[in-house]
């Protein structure tokens, strides 16, 4: 599998339209013809959809007059994966140089590997990922991050504010998951259990699917509410931001503010979820960067040129925020990422962007090395193969 960090490789300044654009020296491909690049996308129900499907387009239309140009065309098919389908067909009726996927699930969406294929068109796949693997037909690269690493940072974060409350790893999670069948949802879920497998004292009391939104979160979370004490609830997981602070509206509707001392722990980088995270609200967040079209479009037409060198498996640089006022298990101090989480959002709020992004900097700060936890080669292998462990089971006790 070939990898490689290519957030850290692209000089961003902000654009006209909110998302990362290329710095003005930054090297941009120019085509060698005209193209036509199409673009599919799953669902768009949160704030992090809606960056990622903006930045897509601010980048189709970058390259409009750049050369013999580019026209750039899109469907979303709002969370339907039989719509999906049906857009991508239709997207391949128009002969596109090239098809860009964000697949709403992995199975389902897996054949269009063998549609775009049958139609002689390349196929790229974005943010999630579908169940066979590039290069594949004419599937040749899918540019994501690594979902599983993402779960096994939570999984890891949550361990230890469990060690420290309790003095030992051992007490309860509940779970709100994003969409069963995505790919990023099944990769967070082994990343979190290839870890807490090795903790027989941690349970997961209960886990519900949140749909990646804020309702979703509010929702799931009320029904928490109703079945638990704060007590039994000693780590809040979140797939997403967004359902996140759908789940701090619960509790805070509810009067039970008390779940708000830094047990959240949730992926994105929303900027009202990170705030929390700097008050100390809640315990930390992995970034997921909605900023594709930055990468996407540019590697689209250096492939259709004929200069794309690397193909395969490309994954994203991702950053951690953690709670400053717990033990970071970073390499700079609390101290330290206060004064930068600060920066980072009052940045973000004033370019009026919904999630941090990726010109605020601080990667080597705010790496997190998943390789020194437990349960690492197992997340490896998974990340390698896809194939989830027939031996891995909800810690709740249920298939």
């Amino acid at each position: 599998m070939k990898t490689r960090h290519i957030l850290t490789a692209a000089a961003v300044v902000l654009g006209m339209l909110g998302g990362p654009v290329l710095a003005e020296d930054a090297p941009q491909p120019t085509p060698k013809k005209h193209y036509l690049i199409a673009f599919s996308n799953g669902d768009m129900n949160n704030s992090w959809r809606a960056a990622f499907v903006n930045s897509m387009e601010q980048w189709g239309k970058k390259f409009k007059d750049v050369g013999p140009g580019v026209d750039y065309v899109w469907t979303n098919s709002a969370g339907d994966s039989a719509k999906q389908l049906q857009d991508a067909q239709t997207l391949l009726a128009q002969k596109p140089d090239m098809l860009i996927l964000s697949p709403n699930q992995s199975v389902p969406l897996d054949p269009v590997i063998d549609m775009a294929t049958k139609a002689n068109v390349p196929l790229m796949v974005i943010d999630r990922s579908l169940e066979r693997k590039p290069p594949t037909g004419t599937y040749v690269l899918n540019i994501t991050q690594n979902y599983a690493i993402s779960g096994m940072t939570m999984a890891y974060y949550a361990l230890e504010h469990l060690k420290q409350k309790h003095g030992a790893y051992k007490g309860n999670i509940v779970e709100i998951q994003g969409e069963l069948g995505s790919s990023p949802n099944t990769d967070m879920w082994v990343g979190i259990r290839e870890v807490l497998k090795h903790y027989p004292d941690v349970k997961i009391l209960s886990t519900e699917e949140g749909k990646w939104s804020n309702d979703g979160g509010r929702r799931v979370m009320q029904g928490f509410l109703q079945r638990f004490s704060d007590d039994e609830m000693d780590v809040i997981f979140t797939y997403a931001d967004a359902e996140g602070l759908g789940a701090i509206q619960a509790i805070k509707a509810a009067g039970r503010e008390s779940l708000l001392d830094g047990r959240i722990a949730s992926k994105d980088g929303d900027v009202a979820f990170i705030q929390y995270v700097l008050d100390g609200k809640a315990m930390m967040s992995t970034e997921c960067p909605p900023y594709y079209g930055a990468f996407a479009i540019p590697e689209a037409i250096q492939y259709l040129n004929g200069d794309l060198d690397q193909k395969g498996i490309q994954f994203l640089s991702l950053r951690t925020w953690p709670n400053p006022n717990v033990p970071t298990q970073l390499a700079v101090s609390g101290d330290q990422v206060k004064e930068i989480l600060t920066k980072q959002i009052a940045f973000t709020n004033e370019n009026k962007l919904p999630l941090i992004p990726p010109e605020t900097g601080n990667y080597e700060e705010l790496h997190f090395d998943a390789s020194k936890v437990t349960g690492y080669d197992d997340v490896m292998a998974y990340s390698k193969s896809g194939e989830v462990p027939k031996d891995l089971y909800d810690l709740q006790n249920t298939k």
